[in-house]
């Protein structure tokens, strides 16, 4: 995307437009990254950061504190910035002590932690955004599909909410062959359901006691045929009543 400055516009010595107030554009791998900063960025969170900056400009600057000459804030720009060798606007300010620094960066750190996403109101917003600019928003064409896919998704049919006293202790029943497997599902009345994650359907494997106690019953009479069966039969020979 090609950027073309105003008159009155500040670009950077790398060309990039600078739209914040700083006091300084400083290369950066002059400054001073605060030693033990917990926020890690990754490569790829940082390419993807790249992508922002050069399409919308330097939209904010690092805070670099005058007691210590450490970055405070802006640490993943500054980082993309010493990564691709380029200059990046800072504000500098004043802390009265070590401990006043580290309030401001961890909270800085954690509020942004606190916040939740109204996937509606994404969408929305992201349906206003040329397709070909999507990059410059920080998301990508999956993550776009991935929401709209989320929204055919209707809500949970059998949501987790917490009851008083409510616990949950289950056994581990497991199978060496597809064919016992198939009949382990049939027998104790494995369904298709939605999950409450809206992560689409699946088979579920966790099975309400109830359910189990009810399929087994109905299906009791299949128990000793299973037995006799080859351990290696076909999976599904159980018929069209086995759910795969």
């Amino acid at each position: 995307m090609t950027q073309k400055p105003s008159s009155h516009e500040i670009l950077t010595p790398d060309g990039i437009p600078v739209h914040c107030l700083h006091s300084a554009i400083v290369p950066a791998d002059q400054l001073k990254l605060f030693p033990g900063n917990y926020r890690k960025h990754k490569p790829k969170q940082l390419d993807r950061m790249l992508k922002v900056v050069n399409g919308n400009g330097w939209r904010r600057c690092a805070v670099v504190s005058n007691l210590s000459g450490c970055v405070i804030k802006g640490n993943g720009m500054v980082q993309l910035a010493q990564r691709n060798g380029l200059h990046v606007p800072i504000e500098y300010q004043d802390y009265k002590s070590r401990a006043e620094e580290l309030r401001d960066l961890v909270a800085d750190n954690k509020l942004a932690e606190l916040a939740e996403d109204d996937d509606e109101a994404l969408r929305k917003l992201l349906s206003e955004i040329d397709s070909s600019e999507l990059e410059c928003a920080a998301v990508t064409s999956e993550e776009l599909e991935a929401l709209i896919r989320d929204a055919e998704i209707p809500d949970a049919e059998f949501p987790i909410t917490a009851k008083l006293h409510e616990r949950y202790d289950y056994v581990l029943v497991f199978t060496t062959n597809e064919s016992d497997f198939a009949f382990l599902q049939t027998l104790t009345g494995v369904e298709p359901e939605r999950s409450y994650k809206k992560s689409g359907v699946g088979i579920g494997r966790a099975i309400p006691f109830p359910r189990f106690l009810k399929s087994i019953r109905e299906n009791r009479h299949s128990l000793d045929v299973q037995g006799e069966q080859h351990d290696h039969a076909p999976a599904g020979a159980g018929g069209a009543a086995v759910r795969a």
